[in-house]
């Protein structure tokens, strides 16, 4: 019986008439809810245990998600386009297992630090550790899901990607209702995490490959050297994303940390639905810049920031109308005081979307080593000024530092593009 019903379920990943077809499909649905698990949970959250749990759920988020690319470190991509497999999944999965020991201990000293120097509870400390030990299974799992890519299986990534996370999160989101308490719920998460990901990505790999822990330190090493650009540029612009979050952390209270996020998830739509528009011209992007055609491919970005423009003036007109008050309904809220901070972070998702924009464009040309100038200046300035703006204007400060390190950021990434859209330009004259 046992045996059986493992076959049942490896077949359910496993099976396919048409890969590329399904690719799209399960792609789609697995970024989407994978992306939305914190949104829905937190109005779980919020309708069972209240705003300070909410609050303490969301500063654990932001943390685990910060630790997670320590983790994961940018490897991805690289895997995936390794399609001569110059390193072998092995060594793949060597680095990946030194990559979530140190982020499992980087976890650690966070979770420890914040404690005994910050003065968080012993729930709370506890509730950002599982949340840690949460996106440690994620980034392991990732590992897995880039050999799937790799070989032109991304829908058996998609599925169980997608069967990992709606165990855990429905898991956890039925004990919460059951329970009423985020110690217990934030443990069955984690654990049916874990069993998740036991249960599709382990039991399917074995159909691919075979799972040793050889370590080839000069192959570990290598990885780690030349994903370290991506592993900065990822970080790092989380980390400039949540420093507000850590900024209310650090000055204000739980409940505060809760509203902040309960109008900053809107920000998220407007950059997953940025990316759902622009995507398809990559491909036209990529062919316009190898031909030279810069006419055209400077055409497609300009078409791109009108979108994205129009995009961004609908979320703010959804804001100035019925945002707080949808907003206030979903998380169980008042939210109406904070209307004009909505509309700022609208804005700021406007420039996130620019950020994400930019930076594709800029890959697209070989020259995203130079983005990192951007993430570096503005990482420092999120470094300086967070906690002093939030202490002294609340609210209303970590949404206008939000939107202005997402435009300070931006900015620095627009020079790049405009610096080698013209040096290109000058190539092909002279040529």
């Amino acid at each position: 019986m046992y045996n059986t019903d493992m076959k049942f379920l490896k077949d359910l990943f496993i099976k396919s008439d048409n890969p590329v077809r399904d690719s799209y499909i399960w792609n789609t649905m697995s970024a989407t809810v994978f992306a939305l698990q914190s949104a829905i949970v937190l109005i779980v959250i919020t309708h069972t245990v209240g705003l300070e749990d909410a609050g303490i759920f969301s500063i654990a988020y932001a943390v685990g998600s910060l630790m997670y690319y320590i983790g994961e470190y940018g490897v991805r991509k690289y895997q995936v386009s390794d399609v001569m497999e110059r390193l072998t999944f092995t060594d793949y999965h060597s680095h990946r297992v030194t990559s979530c020991t140190l982020m499992l201990i980087v976890s650690i000293l966070y979770v420890a630090s914040g404690y005994f120097i910050q003065g968080y509870s012993a729930r709370k400390a506890y509730i950002i550790f599982m949340i840690c030990l949460l996106k440690v299974v994620e980034a392991y799992s990732e590992v897995f899901f880039g050999r799937f890519q790799q070989v032109g299986r991304l829908d058996v990534s998609s599925k169980t990607n997608l069967f990992r996370t709606i165990l855990g999160m429905c898991g956890c989101m039925i004990a919460l209702i059951i329970t009423h308490d985020m110690v217990i719920s934030m443990t069955v998460w984690f654990v049916l995490a874990l069993i998740g990901m036991l249960l599709s990505s382990i039991l399917v790999y074995p159909d691919f490959g075979s799972l040793t822990f050889t370590f080839r330190w000069k192959k570990i090493w290598k990885i780690y050297v030349e994903c370290l650009p991506l592993f900065l540029g990822y970080f790092l612009l989380l980390y400039v994303s949540n420093a507000p979050k850590y900024a209310i952390d650090a000055t204000m209270s739980d409940v505060d940390q809760a509203c902040y996020n309960f109008i900053f998830m809107p920000v998220f739509a407007v950059g997953l639905f940025a990316n759902f528009i622009f995507n398809p011209v990559l491909v036209n992007l990529a062919h316009n810049w190898e031909e030279g055609d810069i006419k055209a491919f400077t055409k497609i970005v300009v078409r791109q920031l009108f979108v994205i423009a129009g995009v961004t003036l609908l979320a703010i007109a959804v804001a100035l109308t019925i945002g707080c008050p949808v907003l206030g309904l979903l998380y169980n809220a008042d939210l109406a005081p904070y209307k004009t901070d909505l509309v700022i972070l609208m804005v700021g998702g406007g420039m996130l979307a620019l950020v994400n924009f930019f930076a594709v464009v800029v890959t697209v040309m070989r020259t995203q080593k130079y983005l990192m100038v951007g993430y570096v200046i503005t990482a420092i300035a999120a470094w300086l000024l967070a906690n002093r703006t939030v202490a002294a204007y609340g609210i209303r400060g970590a949404t206008v530092l939000y939107t202005i390190l997402m435009a300070l950021i931006s900015a620095a990434f627009a020079v790049v593009l405009v610096f080698f859209i013209n040096k290109r330009k000058h190539q092909l004259s002279e040529a």
